[in-house]
């Protein structure tokens, strides 16, 4: 009887845990679909804007202006504290139990990270004009248009507030904003194309597009918070030095290391403007965004799957969690080959519908970004169980080492093989993270959930 009762004891945890991985497939894939009607509309959007405005202002001046926005989005990225995830990993088991106060000073510490990463932007920003904008020999007009443009990049960042809307499930809100924000954009370039309005006005647009976006996540975090937990906003300043055990450390090991993964394309198409001139930086960038546009269905994936494997370690499911990751990644791998025929065939036909121009190897240039956002892409189930499990320093070390290598290794070839060069060593430096972190899954698997770190 003994035997018999641990058999069905054995039987029912073993469904239990398979009914248990199964409602966070559902749960991810279900939110994974509501975030990609919103990246829908965004590339829908898009290439009606990036077309007319390449038709306004002529590709060197659309040069010009994506590497205005690229100094802004560099100085926002490395500024930036990564809140959300820290929001998520301190303050996920108050959130659902109800502990409004241990959940306040959560979030206010969150947003005093957010307010010290809005200043140094706006420094960063101000300073990297006038370096870049010299080595480029920008004009005094450009420069001083760069500089207005900097005030809006403490804005490209909703840390705090984005953390409160994956924490509460709602990823139904983010299609409306990012809908609201491409229309908006989209609206704009179209009545700078009819009236045939300069570079100034098109930064105006992107800048108007940068504050709607910003506002809308502000609005509907402060809305959940306040309905759920009577929060108020300015409190957040009245306690700077409070923080939980580890809470400083993960913030900045989880920054550092999703810094440098952010601002590689951003330093990538200032380099390549740099070297070959704003013309080229265009094509590069375009090149890189018709690339990540093809596998953004499956990189929404990221922000969907860290919150569940969150929960997972709060509940100690280190199986369940081993076992959704790498569920994932097989889902990945196989997309990712679908991805790459994709682009062979169509990569070409949507440049030119872009930019309106031939650019010679453009098939080739594409078809190198893919497969360097393929690496990426299957990073993403690795990197957040490596962080939820307690090994974000490890991460920073890997990314650190091969960013060091990547800027200078971009800069030469980019240099010596024009775009080719560029494209390349951006595929080889995504595989190296790929691969990096596959053996550090791979080291550290015996280890997870033995691990007395949170």
């Amino acid at each position: 009887m003994t035997t018999q009762h641990g058999q069905f004891r054995g039987f029912v945890v073993s469904k239990a845990r398979m009914s248990g991985e199964r409602s966070v497939f559902r749960s991810i894939f279900r939110n994974v679909s509501v975030l990609t009607l919103g990246r829908i509309a965004n590339a829908l959007c898009s290439f009606i804007y990036i077309a007319l405005a390449v038709r306004a202002l002529g590709l060197s001046d659309f040069g010009l202006l994506i590497l205005i926005h690229s100094l802004a989005s560099t100085s926002s990225v490395l500024s930036r504290m990564q809140s959300w995830q820290t929001l998520i990993r301190f303050g996920s088991e108050s959130f659902g139990n109800g502990d409004t106060d241990l959940l306040h000073r959560v979030i206010h510490f969150c947003i005093r990270l957010d307010t010290l990463s809005a200043t140094f932007a706006i420094v960063f920003g101000l300073v990297g004009v006038q370096i870049y904008g010299h080595t480029a020999h920008w004009s005094a007009h450009v420069r001083f248009l760069a500089d207005l443009y900097m005030f809006v990049s403490p804005l490209m960042y909703s840390g705090w507030a984005n953390g409160i809307l994956r924490m509460a499930g709602k990823f139904h809100l983010v299609p409306i904003i990012d809908s609201c924000a491409a229309l908006a954009k989209t609206l704009g370039v179209i009545i700078g194309y009819v009236l045939h309005l300069k570079l100034g006005y098109f930064l105006f647009i992107w800048a108007m597009t940068i504050i709607i976006d910003y506002g809308f996540y502000i609005h509907y975090a402060l809305d959940i918070l306040r309905r759920k937990f009577s929060f108020q906003y300015l409190r957040a300043f009245r306690h700077w030095r409070w923080q939980l055990p580890g809470m400083w450390q993960f913030t900045r090991a989880a920054s550092v290391n999703q810094t440098l993964g952010n601002i590689s394309g951003h330093v990538a198409t200032l380099l390549v403007g740099n070297g070959l001139g704003p013309a080229e930086a265009a094509v590069f960038r375009v090149c890189r965004q018709i690339a990540d546009g093809i596998v953004t269905p499956a990189q929404l994936i990221s922000p969907v799957l860290y919150p569940e494997l969150v929960r997972m370690r709060d509940r100690q499911d280190w199986r369940g969690l081993k076992r959704v990751t790498w569920k994932m990644f097989g889902v990945l791998s196989g997309l990712s080959v679908a991805l790459l025929l994709l682009s062979a065939f169509f990569g070409s036909t949507i440049f030119r519908f872009l930019l309106h121009v031939h650019v010679h190897h453009t098939s080739l240039y594409i078809s190198i970004m893919l497969l360097a956002a393929v690496f990426s892409l299957l990073v993403i189930p690795l990197e957040p169980l490596l962080i939820v499990v307690g090994h974000v320093k490890f991460l920073m070390k890997n990314r650190t080492a091969v960013m060091a290598v990547y800027f200078p290794a971009l800069y030469v070839l980019t240099r010596h093989f024009g775009l080719a060069g560029a494209c390349l060593s951006t595929a080889a430096c995504n595989a190296t993270i790929l691969l990096s972190q596959m053996l550090g899954v791979w080291f550290f698997h015996d280890r997870i959930g033995k691990s007395s770190e949170r």
